[in-house]
């Protein structure tokens, strides 16, 4: 054995060693583990008692075997022969070689400071990891540090998506492009458990997971498969996260001290044990157990939330009614409007109009949740850990307990409730006046629904609806090719439920009050840039057995947008009003888009004839996506585009800093208006009321300095488990809705062009692939200069927008894919 290949496996086994979740090995059970061959084991046995001479290592005093590091083996009367049967290894590292191996990975200097940061604060940034699903990822820094660092593939280390890591600065930020780094260390693992398929292979059971931004697969224990068998759903826990890395299993010239083909799984991938088999895959209920589980979503509360939500009245105490601190809003007409099946209802809305000085006063009542849920509570720290609620196809898991959530928080009619209200006065051209905030006492006078509430508007207002939306472009952006159809689905739908919706006539006025004023506040809103993307919305319908009756297209109506533009009015009003208090605040940023990304739009966007300039990143203007969006309304490629202006956008994030809002075109913007579902909500409540009852103090001032950036940060991250937990729920519902169409012929919309496929949009939502290998009339290439796919002899092209039937082909639940093949002219009805 090479002096070198010693080296490296010293290494490799106080890495394995230090590994407490891996079991303590005997001798052969290490020289299975690494794949030892036959012609090297005495070799390997030196190499165990010279460790053991340098007190690297002990071994234990079972069955012949040493108890101490201490004892030499003639002192216990064993030979060595015994000693090599049954020898079983703990690591006992010198903290003083640990220090020193970390001192070595960290002070690592980078030669190009970033930013003006010392190199001392360089060798201690942390952050949150997010991988891409190619590889590569971000790193998302505490607040007021610098940029998201983007991490290269292989740069990582054994970090999985979630985790708060340790990272060093490689390369300094440049123009638009991103500060690049190396991840040195895993301070905080996100994922203990995964959640997969289970895989039989020559080396024995393997996990693929669910959650594709985590590495696949897993190998899973021998003695930990806890009965699970091909084919099943499991849920595991990991055991080791990848163990040796492949750089430091190969030696200075390339070659890994592990002969070629001898390594056990174990040293090439991460190891779990099953802990829970949820069934056979194609079983019942499995299928979004597993999106639960996949994205480690919470079910049950625990038992001291349970406890503490069960001691909360389930009506206002009189003693808070009858106090003078809150506004009494109870003589006011207030409602709330929301979808049919909603039942935590955060916020109602009341209107005055007053005719003869022209002018609208708008209260936005906001469920007032820091009067139940307390600072410091097991409530306020499980709703923080859950971030908000998550709404999927069949289910909500919710932020708080139902008990709070669908009951006392809730705003429902005929039952008084606390609020956190903003009054808001606006002139006849939607110019906000004046403003305030206070909290206060209502009584909803009627639950209403988006359905019926734009039942009645239609009915009112029939004749100027439609014209009114066609004159003014400017300020519906994507309403009128939606107009037609909802008119012609609304009568169709309503005409067994229209009386349902009489008992809305009392508020007809008042409901077409709020029309006129949410569209004074939408023209202000788009005339200063504002974006507003209109996509249908897929829905799944379940018949009374739970299975998928229908999906279909939901269309945001006139009453949707109501309660959209009062909403983002209150939020822009509070957050502008507590910028200006300076104090520490939660805000709602979105920020421009990167430059590259902007020129590549740009790019797409010229091969329609349509200019977007991209000259320097100051020539980012949200105004200018606003016109193209008017430009290429009703157009063929108008959802296409829109798809593609939407993914060139960064994520909106919280922040303590007040930053623009880019796809508002806002300079102030937060979130106040859902305190039931998102903890930021509730977290700026607990600010604004403690400002308005008391006066400021430094050391509340110090306090909220303190935990506000984590909470940001805790905040963005659960939003973004809960929107992917969301779409990897609603794909996998219409894959497998799908299935019982293969073969069956649909007409569709082709949506996108790729050097793969071309997609397909199916009337009902529902988007699927023609993958070019399926088109076998022709060699098919993508053209992306030209944005079409055309046919090498045949010349027969393809572009978004054209029209096409298709046959579905192939539905794969697992990785959610649909598959089309063109299938030929229906024939005309």
């Amino acid at each position: 054995m090479r002096e070198e290949q010693k080296i490296k496996l010293k290494k490799i086994i106080l890495d394995i060693e230090k590994d407490s979740s891996l079991p303590k090995m005997k001798e052969k059970e290490l020289i299975h583990f690494l794949g030892i061959p036959k012609e090297e084991k005495k070799d390997f046995t030196a190499l165990l008692e010279e460790m053991v001479e340098e007190g690297l290592l002990s071994f234990s005093a079972k069955e012949g075997r040493h108890s101490s590091l201490a004892a030499k083996p003639e002192e216990k009367g064993h030979s060595k022969a015994s000693m090599q049967k049954e020898r079983r290894f703990s690591s006992e590292v010198v903290e003083k070689r640990d220090t020193a191996r970390f001192a070595s990975e960290t002070c690592y200097e980078s030669k190009n400071p970033v930013h003006g940061l010392s190199k001392k604060k360089d060798r201690s940034l942390k952050g949150v990891y997010s991988k891409a699903k190619k590889g590569f990822g971000f790193v998302s820094l505490s607040e007021k540090e610098l940029d998201d660092i983007y991490i290269p593939k292989g740069s990582e280390g054994n970090a999985m998506d979630g985790d708060t890591v340790q990272i060093l600065i490689t390369k300094e930020k440049q123009g638009d492009s991103s500060a690049e780094g190396k991840i040195v260390k895993v301070m905080k693992r996100a994922v203990t458990e995964v959640l997969g398929l289970v895989t039989e292979r020559r080396e024995g059971l393997f996990l693929f997971p669910d959650n594709q931004k985590l590495p696949s697969p897993f190998y899973i224990q021998p003695g930990k498969a806890g009965g699970a068998l091909p084919g099943d759903k499991v849920m595991a826990k990991i055991l080791s996260y990848g163990g040796v890395q492949k750089e430091e299993r190969r030696g200075n010239r390339g070659r890994s001290p592990i002969p070629r083909g001898k390594r056990s799984p174990l040293l090439s991938y991460p190891v779990c044990g099953v802990t829970e088999v949820l069934g056979a895959s194609t079983e019942p209920g499995v299928d979004v157990l597993s999106v639960i589980r996949a994205f480690s979503l919470p079910e049950d509360f625990p038992e001291e939330v349970k406890a503490e939500a069960a001691t909360i009245p389930m009506e206002v105490p009189e003693s808070i009614l009858n106090s003078k601190a809150r506004r009494d809003f109870r003589t006011l007409t207030t409602i709330t409007i929301d979808g049919e099946d909603a039942k935590d209802l955060d916020d109602a809305i009341s209107l005055e109009y007053f005719p003869e000085k022209k002018l609208y006063r708008l209260y936005v009542h906001i469920a007032d949740v820091t009067e139940y849920v307390k600072e410091g509570s097991s409530l306020d720290l499980e709703a923080l850990e859950r971030g908000t609620s998550v709404y999927l196809t069949d289910r909500v898991i919710p932020m708080l307990p139902r008990e709070l959530s669908n009951g006392i928080c809730s705003l429902h009619e005929g039952v008084d409730r606390l609020t956190l209200s903003c009054i808001m006065d606006y002139n006849e051209r939607g110019e906000q006046l004046s403003h305030e905030i206070c909290p206060g006492i209502i009584c909803s006078d009627k639950r209403m629904s988006y359905t019926g509430v734009t039942a009645v508007l239609e009915e009112g207002n029939e004749a100027t609806s439609t014209s009114i939306d066609r004159k003014k472009r400017t300020s519906e952006t994507s309403i009128d090719t939606e107009n037609e159809t909802f008119e012609t689905s609304i009568d169709k739908r309503n005409e067994e439920t229209a009386t349902d919706y009489s008992s809305y006539l009392p508020f007809k006025d008042l409901l077409l009050h709020m029309q006129e004023l949410s569209r004074l506040l939408r023209h202000k809103r788009v005339e200063r840039g504002g974006l507003d993307f209109d996509f249908p919305e897929s829905k799944v319908i379940f018949n009374e057995k739970g299975q998928i009756a229908e999906i279909r297209s939901v269309i945001r109506e006139e009453s949707h947008k109501i309660i959209e533009d009062f909403m983002l009015a209150a939020n822009e009003t509070v957050a502008e009003e507590y910028y200006w208090r300076d104090i520490p605040f939660l805000y709602r940023v979105h920020e421009r888009p990167d430059f590259d990304k902007w020129q590549e739009l740009s790019r797409i966007l010229s091969n329609f004839s349509i200019l977007l300039r991209a000259k320097d990143p100051d020539s980012i203007r949200p105004k200018a996506l606003q016109g193209i969006l008017e430009t290429i309304k009703e157009k063929e490629e108008e959802m296409m585009l829109s798809n593609l202006i939407l993914r060139s956008l960064k994520q909106a994030k919280y922040s303590v800093e007040c930053g623009e809002h880019f796809g508002l075109a806002s300079k102030y913007y937060t979130h106040f208006t859902s305190p039931i579902r998102r903890y930021p909500d509730l977290q700026i409540h607990r600010i604004i009321k403690e400002n308005l009852f008391s006066q400021e103090s430094e050391k509340r001032f110090a306090h909220y300095s303190r935990i506000l950036p984590d909470v940001a940060m805790q905040s963005s991250l659960r939003e973004r488990r809960a929107d992917e937990a969301e779409r990897d729920c609603m794909k996998l519902k219409k894959c497998q809705y799908m299935k019982n169409f293969l073969g069956e012929s649909f007409p569709g919309t082709i949506s996108g062009l790729t050097e793969y496929g071309i997609y397909v949009t199916l009337e009902n939502g529902i988007e699927g692939m023609i993958p070019l290998r399926m088109l076998n009339d022709d060699y098919f290439i993508f053209i992306e200069k030209e944005m079409i796919t055309r046919g090498e002899r045949s010349g027969k092209t393809f572009r978004i927008g054209d029209s096409m039937s298709v046959i579905v082909y192939a539905v794969d639940t697992l990785s959610r894919t649909i598959d089309f093949v063109p299938a030929k002219e229906l024939p005309e009805e």
